[in-house]
């Protein structure tokens, strides 16, 4: 065995701490274990929240605040959410409707919740806050409901404009962990309406490092992420102690924990893939934002730049084009178009109407285990997309997705099921193994550095990652050609 370890890049020197602070209290790796609330619904349920008093308070530098509301929803069948809001200011009644525009996730968790931006004046309190929360379900349907709150954002960090810009990108994506609400409520708080409910599923709470929450996790379908981002999505299962096993912190029946299928190591609950430390809306403000000033223009292409990289190594080794210059000679919008239109104009995911713009092509079968774009791809809306990732589809879409899905783009319903690199791409590629180094990496593009790290050791990186138990290949280079490549970085252990 070669005593030479073939590494892709140098890491950058860390530029900051991962954030402002980290809270003293937990440490990213405890849990609590809570039985979610459940209610049996038919037709058209209305369930009615109220708030007596609250108090309002400047948000981002502004003369005014936000009022937000917002939970965790698992339904049994599918539904749609509209939301009416009314509180009284100044002796004056307001009322506002607020729809959720796309369909809830059948047989899984979802995010749910909403912001009002109120202009304070001179009029800093609102009273008699009612908000009807009006679901739309079939008969013979349950839903289990955590983590239900209404307040008015108050986090000193955003009383000036620092977070602001970052507050209102991608909001949606973030709701309602964005709102640091209290995440522990029992459902009838402030819930005035009448419905009767028994004890629902087990829910996993994990303790965020930063701002001391806890916050659920989908425990029985992680790759559906809620409040935290999983830690080794692509090289699972995770083998992080701090990031897969959570500390149980509340009395609970273990084998219960057991039966309902939640692993249990030591008192610790574990996790496949494993969390990060801190809550996504920790992360969006208090890591990424610190961070996002400090790189530059580079840094924030590289994952971008790796990925045409190897899209492009693919169809060098299949001698095709890239799909929007393939398909007929028409341009990407036509052939977007066409994705559109076989998707009914809508994200396969989550049902939601959208416009070409907004559609996001997604390569159905991952890019990162080589598998190109073409006709098969999927359409998902921006969020699904994001959250999709390089997922398989098997560990990303319901049994009864997968076959709808193997309808509508055609890959056999086998193929979907599979977790399979490319086989026929990675075969070719070690057969072109010496183009491979010698001229495909060699390219001027590949051969720059960028903020010291050569571009060519971010893409074979790339490869290593997703390849590693199947071949070596600057070992299969150095077979065929009896020196190890001189376009990548080689370090001496």
């Amino acid at each position: 065995m070669s005593q030479l370890n073939f590494r892709t890049y140098q890491r950058r020197n860390v530029t900051r701490e991962s954030g402002y602070h980290t809270c003293k209290e937990t440490t990213g790796s405890e849990c609590i274990v809570i039985h979610a609330n459940r209610c049996n619904i038919n037709q058209n349920e209305i369930f009615t929240f109220k708030k007596n008093n609250l108090h309002l308070k400047k948000t981002f530098g502004k003369n005014s605040s936000i009022l937000a509301f917002g939970g965790y929803i698992y339904c049994q069948k599918s539904i749609n959410i509209t939301y009416d809001l009314s509180y009284i200011k100044n002796k004056k009644t307001f009322n506002y409707t607020i729809n959720q525009t796309t369909p809830l996730n059948a047989n899984d968790w979802n995010n749910i919740g909403f912001h009002k931006l109120i202009e304070i004046e001179n009029y800093p309190l609102l009273e008699n806050i009612i908000i009807k929360m009006k679901i739309a379900t079939p008969d013979n349907n349950y839903i289990d409901l955590i983590g239900f709150d209404i307040n008015i954002i108050d986090k000193s960090e955003f009383e000036d404009e620092k977070f602001a810009k970052s507050f209102y990108q991608k909001t949606n994506m973030h709701i309602p962990h964005i709102y640091y609400l209290n995440t522990t409520l029992p459902i009838k708080e402030y819930l005035i309406s009448n419905q009767q409910f028994s004890k629902g599923q087990l829910v996993v709470l994990k303790s965020c490092n930063r701002c001391g929450r806890f916050l659920p996790i989908n425990i029985k379908n992680e790759i559906n992420t809620l409040a935290f981002s999983l830690h080794c999505k692509k090289q699972a299962p995770c083998k992080h102690s701090a990031f897969k096993a959570y500390k149980i912190q509340n009395k609970i029946n273990k084998q219960e924990l057991i039966d309902f299928g939640i692993k249990i190591e030591n008192d610790k609950v574990i996790s496949y893939y494993g969390h990060q430390l801190e809550c996504k809306a920790c992360k969006k403000f208090f890591v990424n934002t610190p961070l996002n000033p400090q790189r530059n223009a580079q840094q924030f292409k590289e994952d971008g730049l790796r990925r045409r990289a190897i899209e492009i190594l693919i169809n060098e080794l299949l001698h095709t084009n890239l799909i929007h210059f393939e398909f007929e000679k028409k341009t990407r919008k036509q052939f977007a178009e066409y994705i559109w239109n076989k998707f009914d104009h809508k994200c396969f995911k989550c049902k939601k109407e959208l416009t070409l713009n907004e559609m996001n092509l997604d390569h159905t079968m991952p890019l990162a285990y080589l598998y190109r774009l073409d006709d098969t791809a999927t359409c998902l809306c921006s969020t699904h997309n994001s959250q999709k990732s390089d997922t398989f589809p098997v560990d990303y879409y319901s049994k009864d997705e997968l076959i709808e899905l193997s309808k509508i783009t055609g890959l056999p319903l086998k193929k979907l099921q599979s977790k399979e690199i490319n086989k026929e791409v990675l075969n070719l590629l070690v057969k072109n193994v010496v183009w491979f180094y010698d001229d495909f990496l060699m390219h001027p593009e590949y051969q720059k550095k960028r903020d010291g790290i050569l571009t060519a050791n971010k893409i074979n990186d790339s490869l290593k990652r997703v390849i590693a138990n199947k071949v070596d290949l600057a070992e299969e280079y150095k077979k065929r050609t009896g020196h190890y490549p001189s376009s990548i970085t080689i370090i001496e252990k």
